[in-house]
């Protein structure tokens, strides 16, 4: 009884359990002193309870299943991988193209819904381009390191996500990619990333290695010294992270 409680998927079934035994045993109990009109309700739940819980689980483990386990059932680092829900890519895609993307100037002339709405068309455009640039991206480094990747993936319920995870013996590569439109957002951007590389490779303890690619939109002439300044701070990192840069034509997406 007690190993049920341990994670979701223990209470789920234990409540099922106690709800069909129930029922069988109401009826099993009192069959024969109840009318066909009471019976037949009981008949009903008992024949269809099974297939409703069964269209449930096919819900919960297709949509939700990151949600079932408790981290005591994770035996080793890499078990506690887990795919990103399709809910979770689109707030993830979210939020980087509002990195990406500044504010309206509140200098228009336009009113302050106007611009709101057109900044919002803006990051509608933008997180649709951003989902082309990744799965560009992960598609070359497939092919540059001749294996297939797991895309979406976290650390459990750490918070660090990463766009894809490339397993090569005994190392786990993970894969991130930043779209960048302007150098004035770069730095705010890489915090973020270096936060969940140092998550990671703590959780992964040091098993773990990070490859940051920066697709960027500016000129070129701009990126030495941004790029200078990134890969000081990325020294700094006590995690494993490659640093890579793309400018944003050499993608045909």
């Amino acid at each position: 009884m007690k190993d049920l409680v341990k994670n979701p998927i223990g209470i789920i079934a234990l409540f099922i359990s106690l709800i069909y035994g129930f029922a069988n045993l109401l009826l099993g109990t009192t069959a024969s002193s109840l009318s066909p009109d009471e019976r037949y309700p009981i008949i009903i739940f008992i024949v269809l309870f099974p297939v409703i819980v069964l269209g449930l689980f096919y819900l919960l483990v297709s949509k939700h299943h990151g949600k079932l386990y408790a981290p005591g059932d994770y035996k080793d680092d890499k078990s506690f991988l887990r795919t990103l829900s399709q809910e979770e890519r689109e707030l993830k895609l979210e939020k980087e193209a509002e990195e990406s993307l500044p504010e309206p100037a509140s200098s228009l002339p336009t009113s302050a819904v106007e611009a709101r709405q057109s900044h919002n068309e803006r990051i509608a455009i933008f997180r649709n381009e951003l989902r082309a640039i990744e799965s560009a991206v992960v598609s070359k480094f497939e092919i540059e390191l001749g294996q297939s990747a797991e895309r979406d993936v976290a650390i459990g319920d750490t918070g660090a996500t990463f766009d894809a995870l490339f397993k090569s013996g005994g190392k786990l590569t993970f894969l991130e990619v930043k779209s960048v439109r302007t150098p004035t957002t770069i730095t705010m951007i890489l915090d973020r990333v270096l936060y969940n590389a140092v998550v990671a490779d703590k959780f992964m303890a040091s098993n773990f290695k990070l490859i940051l690619v920066v697709v960027y939109h500016f000129n070129r002439e701009e990126l030495p010294r941004q790029e200078s300044i990134l890969r000081r701070r990325v020294e700094q990192c006590p995690a494993d992270i490659e640093l890579r840069f793309i400018h944003r034509p050499e993608l045909n997406v």
